[in-house]
């Protein structure tokens, strides 16, 4: 299991495939060292998740994605059609605020288990009403050659300290409507699910946290998140929404790909006068999201919750 971290790390991790390894271990340099090796380990397919889905549109089917397990966490790819899966707080703990989250995976897959549903799990049982987002992703082949192949395609594209999402993925446009979507649908149901029309989030990582960047500044009346979360993510040199929500940025300065993409949006924010803050943890390299790591980026989400709460963005109940 180490030796397939460390192989994904030479890849630059723009997959977050959400691998429960650490982050410093060692393995065959280059494309062909990552692909024996995940020859080796492939993903195996699992059943959905046991949460009922939220379709977003009528578009595409269900029934295409593949649901896989690598190293016993849950991913997803081949989405054609977007969907909510809500993971909400215990009954009678709920404290209004909600957020949406957009797992990473290059726009190829997603890491629904550790920059989703994990996540989701942690602020739900701190009174968050959650819902992890699959959005739309690029077609990958069904078999592990061809994914592997895909990715390596993926990969090729990656600008080496690249200070914006410059990853070439025709399916980032596709993400951004679905996060909309996602917006619109939660505020309209608010009520539904006890929620403050006026708290509520959307948070994303890697290519989830692109197309956090891409809703924060593609939004209308009715989609404006009222935060955002961008763990380890990226965005075009696009102006800053003259009513942009507060923003929380957190990375690693060892992350291979991203690790000078997300500070230009604290720049941004800050910059223009926004509200934002910004972590950067020494270790951690890309896609540690809820994976142990052994650094101080395990503690990334008491740092985001300990923002929600110091920025009344989460209230507790009286």
């Amino acid at each position: 299991m180490k030796r397939l971290l460390a192989a994904c790390s030479i890849l630059s991790l723009s997959l977050s495939l959400a691998l429960a390894m650490p982050v410093a271990a060692q393995a065959p340099a280059g494309f062909d060292g990552f692909l024996a090796i995940f020859k080796a380990h492939p993903p195996q397919p699992v059943a959905p998740p046991d949460i009922k889905a939220i379709p977003l549109s009528t578009t595409g089917s269900p029934d295409t994605t593949q649901w896989e397990s690598m190293e016993g966490w849950v991913t997803a790819r081949n989405v054609t059609q977007p969907a909510l899966y809500p993971i909400l707080p215990a009954p009678g703990t709920a404290n209004g605020t909600a957020v949406i989250i957009a797992p990473g995976g290059a726009f190829l897959t997603l890491a629904f288990d550790t920059e989703g549903r994990e996540v989701a799990k942690y602020l739900a049982a701190r009174g968050v009403t959650c819902f992890v987002l699959t959005y739309r992703v690029d077609e990958t082949p069904k078999d592990t050659d061809g994914l592997a192949a895909a990715i390596g395609a993926r990969m090729g594209s990656a600008k080496p300290n690249m200070t914006h999402g410059d990853i070439a993925a025709p399916a980032e446009k596709l993400g951004q409507e679905d996060g909309l979507a996602a917006m619109a649908y939660v505020r309209n149901h608010a009520s539904d699910y006890g929620i403050d029309p006026h708290r509520i989030g959307f948070m994303g990582f890697s290519a989830g946290g692109m197309t956090t960047m891409n809703v924060a500044t593609h939004y209308d009346a009715a989609t404006r998140p009222d935060f955002i979360g961008v763990i380890y993510g990226a965005t075009h040199e696009t102006p800053v929404p003259a009513d942009a929500p507060p923003a929380f940025i957190a990375l690693a300065a060892d992350d291979p790909l991203l690790g000078h993409a997300s500070v230009p949006i604290f720049d941004a924010w800050r910059d223009s006068g926004h509200s934002a803050e910004l972590h950067i943890y020494a270790h951690g390299s890309h896609g540690f999201g809820m994976r142990k790591v052994g650094t101080s980026a395990d503690h990334w989400i008491e740092d985001y919750y300990n923002w929600l709460t110091a920025e009344k963005l989460v209230v507790s109940k009286p």
